[in-house]
């Protein structure tokens, strides 16, 4: 069955919007063919067990080196390898982005001497550039590289193909537009984004851009999508042993890089594994959890070395803090609480706030518009920071510590006092014009006094309109994620309520810097609802293990206070909104628990007999998007029991475009397809293999590898089924295939695939496909009375594509996909009352919901978060 089927904001679908209702004929048409542009399909996790594939795995394997076959070292090679690669891209987008605003930062001192109204148009000119060339690079070359892409990791792994998501210009737009959009002022940061990047670059390393060649005598042979590489034929070995670029293992790598994003931003290699566990993994092993183990250790020693010249794990990361003392009085613990609760509300209502306004924001098809909002965006955050510290930013003197930091940014404060030597800086542009992590590491090494560097009003300040700025920022079409607004936040608002607790606690032991911690962790808690491991990323990222019961307080009142606001996280609120993307939660729904999986599955499933003409394949094919199709059985001795026919396999669709692809056909007599299959042809299971089949079965793994590789969804249209031609072959002279004539009673035992018909064909003889040595002959099934809550972690714990509903006689009453039970979350369908309908001689009914060319296309539109 196929599926129609995603930032951290969310990918939005604008769908059944009532501004829809006012659009002109042309509008709509437009609309109509940009949201034909994408489509989501299920990932294929679950391998095919057929007769070919356990044919091949039975054979024993030459263990070259030390028992192995070298498939192991293979596989923690490339684990090392994108570790490296990430630490390395996190190296080149940290270091990029600071050189750029410290140039600002020192551009805009000088030129503030000429006017302030000169710097600033110097000063926003050069931010709407950087913001020009990353929004339009989203807009007009990878959409799928919008926002930070936690979002999409999440969906990805929990079974959703993204279009163009992992595209290497996807991942080119990223990295590029991330440097662009942090250095332009915007509050945005790289943390989101290093996420995606990590997951591409795993993606890259282990993906298969053409078939594994094999020779065979009659003529089977691979073709290279591109030519240039066919040389390469004569000297890569007979048989791939390095089978890792299917969905399964592909999956594995791709946790342990986006671990490695998330480590690499913070310094948490331990942090990062949990990340991936708690939040970006659906699916989670001992072994996923080694290889993001080392994954992220390797991404962080490369950093570390990178800034600090040596390989360690102790180097605290971007975010880390000095001076604080690791002491705090037990009477700190309830203003821990008050900044926790604060904060914690002040992340739920963004949320809330982020959702309202992304109504408001213009649609996917308003390209222009989009590239504008993103311009107007910047133009007015550039306009807030340099306004706001020339009204109410205070000129402070310099401290002797502080004399020779660059980071104090004079701005229009008064020149150094030749007289007395003192320098002034202004504390508020300070926050605003800083690198960030520079920002958050001085608010988290506030030690209190009178010689605070910062002001209460300043902090206010701060918080208050980087908080109106991020809203603002949140949404726009660029690359960029909400981690570090979300730190830089909580850090100016725990920071500034420190400050308060100092007056009116002039006796105690409160540090503003301790607030700020506090702060940023119960922001990020009530932005993300994550738990153990934003406690670990925080005391990781921060070097600050003596501060761990604050930090447990923080995320702990954070998350509760923040679910009676808002209920969802920044990530679930945003998968709820991604249209086509079924997204399976970890927990079932309660109110599937009185609810049948034949409530929700779908009726009238199209079936194949083992042995189905090839016409009547070609025309199911062009007419559904069905991706997967129940093999029925019918013998004689079951006609009158079993009018149906019982199931015995699962057949993809990939795998019949394959073999009318290869040609891989044989010829039948016509009024064998009608009748039931003799015993002695029921069964192949002793058959040996050919290395044709050996070789179909492999190309059927890398089949979206060579066939749309980044939309995998347009394999499931008819035009993929013209694209084979295979209308002239049906019309053509056929003569026997090279097995020899088939008989009346079923095609013989391991049948082969055929060359192009040479000759008349019998007027009794007619094309057929045999699906019985490529079937899964173990499809997962359930009766029709099981729970739809068991059948949720049936198919959420396997991470199923396809689970077929039976009756008592083993018949195919129903299909469940991902589609009918993210729908059946919504609103459970009105189901009539079945009755099987199938007479053995048909070999294919429907599904009951509207065929393919009946269903309305979805506009995916990739923004932020």
């Amino acid at each position: 069955m196929g599926e129609n089927t995603e930032v951290e904001v969310p990918l939005l679908m604008d769908q059944d919007n009532d501004d829809n209702l006012n659009d002109s004929p042309d509008e709509l048409y437009e609309s109509q063919q940009q949201q034909e542009e994408f489509g989501v399909e299920s990932l294929d996790y679950e391998p095919i067990h057929s007769v070919v594939y356990a044919k091949k795995k039975g054979r024993q394997q030459p263990r070259k080196i030390y028992g192995y076959t070298g498939v192991t070292l293979a596989k923690w090679t490339i684990t090392i390898l994108i570790g490296i690669l990430v630490g390395v891209v996190a190296y080149i987008i940290e270091s990029s982005q600071e050189v750029v605003i410290t140039f600002k930062k020192d551009w805009t001192q000088k030129m503030i001497g000429n006017g302030l109204g000169l710097a600033f148009l110097g000063y926003a000119t050069f931010g709407i550039m950087l913001v020009l060339v990353s929004s339009c690079l989203v807009i007009f070359w990878a959409p799928a590289a919008a926002g930070g892409g936690v979002t999409f990791v999440m969906a990805y792994l929990n079974g959703n193909d993204i279009p163009d998501f992992f595209r290497p210009s996807t991942l080119f737009t990223k990295i590029f537009g991330t440097i662009c959009t942090v250095s332009s002022g915007l509050p945005i940061g790289q943390e989101g984004p290093l996420v995606h990047i990590g997951a591409a670059i795993a993606s890259s390393l282990t993906w298969m851009y053409g078939r594994v060649p094999l020779r065979t005598k009659e003529g089977i042979s691979s073709r290279s999508p591109r030519d240039c590489w066919e040389w390469l034929s004569g000297i890569m070995p007979q048989n791939w042993p390095f089978n890792f670029y299917n969905d399964r293992d592909r999956r594995e790598f791709i946790s342990a890089g986006a671990a490695a994003g998330l480590a690499a931003a913070f310094g948490a290699p331990i942090g990062g594994v949990l990340f991936s566990l708690e939040e970006a993994s659906s699916f989670w092993s001992r072994k996923v959890m080694w290889r993001a183990l080392l994954c992220t250790s390797c991404a962080t020693m490369v950093l570390s070395w990178l800034h600090e010249r040596q390989f360690s794990l102790s180097l605290p990361g971007n975010i880390s803090f000095h001076g604080l003392q690791p002491e705090f009085d037990p009477q700190d613990i309830p203003l821990f609480v008050v900044t926790s609760l604060s904060a914690g509300v002040l992340g739920a209502c963004l949320n809330n706030i982020h959702d309202w306004l992304s109504q408001y924001r213009p649609s996917s098809r308003h390209k222009s518009l989009r590239v504008v909002e993103a311009c107007l965006a910047t133009l007015v955050s550039v306009a807030i920071i340099f306004l706001l510290p020339h009204f109410f930013g205070q000129c402070l003197p310099m401290q002797d510590e502080q004399k020779g930091d660059e980071y104090w940014f004079q701005y229009t404060c008064p020149k150094v006092n030749t007289d007395t030597g003192v320098a002034y800086y202004n504390d508020l542009a300070t926050l605003f014009f800083s690198v960030p992590h520079q920002t958050i590491q001085q608010l988290l090494a506030l030690v209190g006094g009178e010689n605070s560097p910062f002001t209460i009003p300043s902090l206010a300040i701060h918080s208050g309109s980087f908080l109106l700025l991020f809203i603002l920022a949140y949404g726009v079409a660029t690359p960029g994620g909400i981690f570090m607004p979300s730190i830089m936040v909580g850090a100016s608002f725990g920071a500034c309520l420190g400050r308060i607790y100092e007056i009116f606690f002039p006796l105690g032991t409160v540090q503003p810097g301790l607030h700020a911690l506090v702060g940023a962790t119960a922001m990020l808690g009530g932005v993300f609802r994550t738990s153990i491991s934003l406690v670990v990323i925080m005391v990781e990222g921060t070097g600050g293990i003596d501060f761990i019961l604050p930090v447990i307080v923080a995320i702990v009142l954070s998350n509760w206070a923040a679910y009676h606001i808002h209920s969802a996280g920044a990530y679930e609120s945003d998968l709820e909104h991604l249209g086509g993307v079924c997204f399976l939660q970890s927990e079932a729904p309660h109110k599937l628990i009185s609810v049948t999986a034949a409530d929700i599955m779908a009726h009238n499933v199209i079936c194949f007999n083992e042995i189905v003409s090839v016409r009547e394949v070609v025309k199911i094919l062009r007419e559904t998007s069905h991706n997967g199709f129940p093999v029925l059985r019918f013998t004689s001795s079951e006609l009158t029991s079993h009018p149906d026919g019982q199931l015995v396999g699962m057949i993809l669709r990939h795998q019949i475009m394959l073999l009318l692809e290869e040609r891989a056909l044989i010829e039948v007599d016509s009024i064998a397809l009608t009748r039931p299959l003799s015993y002695r042809f029921a069964n192949v299971r002793e058959t040996r293999i050919t290395r044709e089949q050996s070789y179909l079965e492999h190309a059927m793994q890398v089949y979206h590898h060579n066939h749309h590789p980044h939309r995998r969804y347009l394999n499931s249209k008819p035009e993929a089924v013209d694209e084979l031609e295979i209308d002239g072959l049906l019309q053509e002279d056929s003569s026997p295939d090279v097995n020899g004539d088939i008989a009346s009673h079923g095609a013989p035992e391991g049948s082969a695939a055929v060359k192009k018909p040479n000759h008349p064909t019998v007027p009794d003889k007619d094309l057929a496909l045999d699906l019985r040595p490529w079937m899964n002959r173990a499809p997962i099934t359930v009766r029709a009375e099981c729970s739809a809550r068991r059948v949720y972690i049936i198919f959420r714990t396997l991470g199923l594509r396809h689970l077929c509903v039976t009756d008592y006689n083993n018949s195919v009453i129903g299909m469940i996909t991902r589609k009918d039970i993210a729908e059946a979350e919504n609103s459970l369908p009105v189901v009539e009352s079945w009755t099987p309908r199938l007479a053995y001689m048909d070999s294919s009914r429907s599904f009951g919901r509207a065929s393919y060319r009946e269903r309305t296309p979805q506009d995916v539109f990739f923004s932020v978060p």
